[in-house]
């Protein structure tokens, strides 16, 4: 079958007749074309012969198959690209199933056609926010009135309810009071530290998802020496430095210790780099349907010994990255000041953007001492640069609230 351009196919193989049914008789949608036939025993072939856009499974149907039709789906000419939802129960257990067999999202069973639609709108959401944006402490006034004060935290956000949140700078606060004031601290996700740095650590006890019971967090990052990520954690809340420990937090939090190498969190790539930083310091690469955003903070460029090939390999880590968000922390007249502080300055990201021909590249993790006058002085420096080398990577300012589509590469509205 040919599906023309202005009519969305959706194929929903469904093994209870009677759901079918209820869906069969809802109210049809211009432009949308829901098939719901009974799934017989040559699925693949079924699926090929539909050709659909969007590909719904029962979950309970593949039982019989072992999931493993998914993995052949993907070896079919033709249907590498079809998105495929997993329909299943809401348990934790059955997400991980599917997204572990390839699953592009999941529905909670029971469903309407209405939650088909919305699953429908919403599976290839990939977009970020900036939560915070500087470095070291945050900074109040009149200075950081445009860009804003909060320390580093990034939210990124997937398909219709996973979300991935990156350093916990007081940014984070800022997110922990979105998150209350539209969906009561519903929040079931991940959280990825960079490094046990104070400033992108501090704001852990503040985000208040952690102490609402139902919530499912996973919180990660690098261990330092032989101590793992958790007991780092343990430490900062021990009681001594902070009168709540991790005792009272009412959610349900697991923890895990990240080192440098490829991952897939609920059908998410995720690539984990050791970066030029004291301590054991992460960048994260994420992957989403051909699109990619990097969050390199913190690092130093400038301070490589002779004959070690960081630089290379980070350029390769970061070779064609849509987005890449990097330590800007100095102008290039101040770091010679800085060296082995941890940071980087504004000629030594954009070579490395322009080496690696990033997409997109923001500025970010600023000297405290950076208002917003600097920090636009910091933006010309970097175009001005782009410009000199010939480089197509263009120069951005992170800016805080501000909402990134990694889809389609543009700024949206804060929702």
């Amino acid at each position: 079958m040919d599906q023309t351009e202005t009519t969305l196919r959706i194929l929903l193989l469904e093994g209870n007749e009677r759901q079918r049914e209820a869906l069969a008789v809802s109210t049809g949608q211009p432009g949308v074309e829901l098939l719901c036939p009974p799934p017989n025993a040559s699925l693949l072939q079924q699926i090929g012969e539909a050709s659909p856009r969007y590909l719904f499974l029962d979950g309970d149907l593949l039982d019989c198959a072992g999931y493993q039709v998914l993995t052949a789906l993907r070896d079919q000419p033709g249907l590498q690209d079809v998105r495929v939802v997993m329909m299943a129960d809401g348990s934790p257990a059955a997400r991980a199933r599917a997204f572990d067999a390839g699953a592009d999202e999941v529905l909670v069973k029971p469903y309407t056609r209405a939650e088909v639609l919305d699953t429908v709108a919403k599976v290839e959401r990939f977009q970020f926010t900036f939560w915070g944006t500087r470095g070291t402490l945050p900074l109040t006034g009149e200075a950081a009135l445009r860009y804003g004060g909060n320390t580093s935290c990034l939210g990124l956000d997937v398909g219709c309810d996973r979300h991935f949140v990156f350093d916990a700078g007081t940014g984070l606060r800022r997110y922990s009071r979105h998150l209350l004031e539209r969906q009561g601290g519903k929040f079931d996700g991940r959280v990825f530290i960079t490094h046990p740095h104070w400033d992108h650590l501090n704001c852990l006890p503040f985000f208040s998802p952690f102490y609402i019971p139902g919530n499912h967090i996973s919180l990660m990052g690098p261990p330092q020496g032989d101590r793992s990520f958790r007991k780092l954690l343990d430490g900062q809340m021990d009681g001594t430095y902070f009168p709540i420990t991790v005792e009272a937090f009412g959610a349900d939090v697991t923890y895990g210790d990240m080192l440098e190498g490829e991952y897939r969190f609920d059908g998410v790539t995720l690539k984990a780099f050791h970066l030029s930083h004291p301590g054991y310091c992460l960048g994260y690469r994420i992957e989403r349907f051909g699109r990619s955003v990097a969050y390199i903070t913190d690092n130093e460029l400038g301070n490589i010994q002779a004959g070690d090939d960081y630089i290379e390999r980070l350029v390769g880590f970061l070779h064609g990255v849509d987005m890449l968000i990097h330590d800007t922390a100095y102008f290039d007249h101040e770091y010679p000041g800085k060296i082995n502080w941890g940071h980087s300055s504004i000629s030594q990201v954009v070579r490395l953007a322009h080496a690696a021909k990033v997409g997109k590249l923001f500025l970010f993790h600023h000297d405290p001492e950076h208002g917003d006058r600097e920090l636009e002085l910091k933006l010309a420096e970097a175009t001005r640069l782009a410009d000199e080398l010939g480089s197509t990577v263009e120069c951005l300012l992170a800016c805080e609230g501000d909402v990134w589509d990694l889809r389609t590469l543009e700024r949206v509205p804060a929702v």
